[in-house]
C-alpha cells in the first residue's frame, strides 16, 4: 500500500512539475498578406481547373425559376 501511495505521489508531483514548466512557443506560419493572397488565388485556380476536368452537369440557375 505504501508503494502505491509513493507512486501516486511521484506521478502527481511529476504531473504538476511538468505542467508548471511547460513552454508554449509562438511560431508564425503566415507570410505577408500579398503572398497569402497570391497563394489563395493559385489554390483557387488549381481547384477550378480540377473541377473543370470533372464531368459534372451544370447545376440549374435558381434565378431562371420563379
Amino acid at each position: 500500500m505504501t508503494t502505491l501511495l509513493a507512486v501516486l505521489l511521484a506521478l502527481a508531483a511529476g504531473w504538476t512539475w511538468g505542467h508548471a514548466t511547460a513552454r508554449i512557443r509562438h511560431v508564425p506560419i503566415g507570410a505577408a498578406p500579398e503572398q497569402d493572397d497570391a497563394a489563395i488565388r493559385a489554390e483557387f485556380a488549381r481547384f477550378n481547373a480540377t473541377l473543370a476536368a470533372l464531368d459534372f452537369p451544370t447545376p440549374p440557375d435558381p434565378k431562371d425559376h420563379p
